[in-house]
């Protein structure tokens, strides 16, 4: 039998002999499923739905293969990523020497004067066991001024850029910011924190042409990992105007919700500016339609720990006070919070360490408890270390968990190195978080980590285990069903489309993804390499392999 949405729809598409999951109760399993304007009209069994067919009416026999939802990555900076492949790609960089030679080849072939940016390299993955200094990249070029970002919170320049910067022996740090100095009291070219703007500024913003291009080129190499959602965080006005163009202009590969950059980021943003940019918008959360909609506003308080910029309650292991490197003065976010709040928005706040967490969840609750509006879906972004008090209030308030499972595979192994195994074995607290009855949306974060594939994220939260095989709080492990809804259903409630989206059942969009292989009965170390065999998105096929 089938589950019908109308009798009367002629599907444009049938995937029959499937072995589809579809996250939904009223069918959980099924082995077809019929399509029709960008829906799902029907799921059931092979006869029923392939009986639905008329003479134009495109069957794709999936030889038994398995059919997941479409992957929703709710904290995906999708236009960095297409702006990032036109960098420099540092992430699997294995020494410094290897950057620098990339450096030296793409100088070969850039005028001079030109910057040189790269993006995501990764210090522990370095043969030479430490940090790039600028005498590295002053031996790939004096010709131009070179930036390699890290792949969160801090940059490496040569001596070209720190000129250009003027940034010298006497600059003083800035504000939530860090100048390394070498032996001799020289800048060493890694700024950290809110220091990258003295080259960042530097850099010109691009065109909203090379915008719409980038969002074009992000998504359609998404489409090769089965995602089909994304939420894009943190982004300026020029960056809403793009992502409006594409869509217009039907260059928007995936479904997308936009989230306006708010309080933390640019440090030469005012509080009345910002004030003002979340209610004469005109709009709150949830505005839009399938394709192009309006998200949360999108906050930070503090930095990252591997980067030693996270607000802790303890120093990070070698060193003898905690640092201030906040993006915000912790303060003003009961204020800040309120604002929001009392506009309509839902807020999502980066907040990395255990102080920043518990600050940020403690804030939203005297705010949510103080307020008329209790409705909301505010969220702590990242929520790395929680605090019994942080999870108290964050199950009576439903606030949200926005976490990052591709960390714990790529940099699971610094966490010993940075705040010591005790605190290490309490991250990312998946199982404790929906034990408690907290909502957790599972994401990538790209580009500050090294890859978007959601597989490695499913991998790493059934597992617990890094690439180097290191098991990193393997309490909090989750079943394989757990960790799909998390990439799936969590994406489409935190955006307010759960109505529409997430599911496969009849009446919701019809994006999905059909797996080489069975995600759930295959070895646990085979998750990761899943690969993707077709990516539907509203019922059209966008990518067959």
């Amino acid at each position: 039998m089938a589950t019908l949405m109308s009798r009367d729809s002629t599907p444009d598409l049938i995937l029959y002999h499937g072995a589809i999951t579809t996250l939904a109760a009223a069918m959980p399993h099924a082995a077809a499923i019929a399509m029709r304007d960008g829906r799902i009209i029907a799921i059931g069994d092979d006869d029923a739905v392939r009986a639905l067919a008329g003479p134009r009416t495109e069957q794709i026999d999936l030889g038994g293969r398995t059919v997941i939802p479409g992957f929703n990555d709710a904290h995906n900076h999708m236009l960095q990523v297409g702006i990032k492949f036109t960098r420099l790609e540092l992430e699997h960089c294995q020494s410094i020497a290897e950057m620098v030679a990339m450096v030296r080849e793409r100088a070969a072939a850039t005028p001079a004067g030109e910057w040189i940016i790269g993006e995501g390299w990764n210090e522990s993955l370095f043969a030479e066991g430490r940090l790039p200094t600028r005498h590295d990249l002053d031996a790939a070029t004096h010709a131009h001024p070179v930036m390699l970002q890290r792949f969160f919170n801090m940059d490496v320049v040569n001596s070209h850029a720190l000129a250009l910067g003027g940034v010298d022996a006497t600059t003083p740090d800035p504000a939530g910011g860090k100048i390394e100095h070498l032996a001799d009291g020289s800048p060493s070219g890694i700024l950290r924190a809110a220091a990258k703007l003295f080259c960042r500024r530097l850099i010109p913003q691009p065109t909203e042409e090379a915008c719409v291009a980038a969002i074009e080129a992000a998504g359609r190499a998404y489409h090769r990992v089965g995602i089909t959602s994304v939420l894009e965080p943190g982004l300026y006005p020029y960056e809403l105007r793009a992502y409006a163009r594409a869509h217009r202009a039907g260059r928007l590969p995936l479904r997308v919700n936009l989230m306006p950059s708010w309080h933390g980021f640019r440090e030469e943003e005012h509080a009345a500016e910002l004030d003002d940019r979340a209610a004469n918008l005109g709009v709150f959360s949830g505005i839009g339609d399938a394709w192009l909609s309006i998200g949360g506003l999108k906050m930070a308080v503090d930095g990252g720990t591997t980067s030693h910029t996270a607000w802790m309650f303890r120093p990070f292991l070698g060193e003898d006070h905690v640092a201030n490197f906040n993006r915000l003065d912790p303060i003003d976010l009961r204020r800040f919070f309120t604002r929001g709040h009392e506009l309509g928005w839902d807020i999502g706040i980066h907040a990395i360490g255990d102080r920043a967490h518990h600050e940020s969840a403690l804030a939203f609750a005297d705010v949510i408890d103080a307020s008329s509006r209790k409705e909301h879906r505010h969220n702590l972004i990242h929520a790395y270390f929680a605090t019994e008090e942080s999870l108290q209030v964050m199950a009576r308030l439903q606030i949200a968990a926005v976490i990052q499972p591709t960390f714990i595979y790529f940099e699971g192994d610094d966490l010993f190195r940075d705040v010591g195994a005790e605190l290490a074995h309490q991250y990312k607290p998946m199982r404790t978080y929906l034990d408690r009855g907290i909502p957790v949306v599972a994401t990538s974060d790209i580009p500050s980590t090294v890859h978007y594939n959601p597989f490695i994220g499913l991998y790493s939260l059934v597992t617990r285990r890094t690439f180097r095989g290191t098991a990193i709080a393997p309490h909090e492990a989750v079943s394989r069903e757990e960790a799909l809804r998390a990439y799936t259903l969590a994406g489409a409630w935190l955006t307010r489309e759960e109505h529409i989206k997430g599911p496969l059942a009849p009446g919701f969009l019809a994006d999905m993804v059909v797996l080489d292989r069975d995600y759930f009965t295959c070895p646990e170390e085979a998750i990761k390499e899943i690969g993707v065999e077709m990516t539907i998105i509203d019922g059209a096929v966008v990518y067959r392999r």
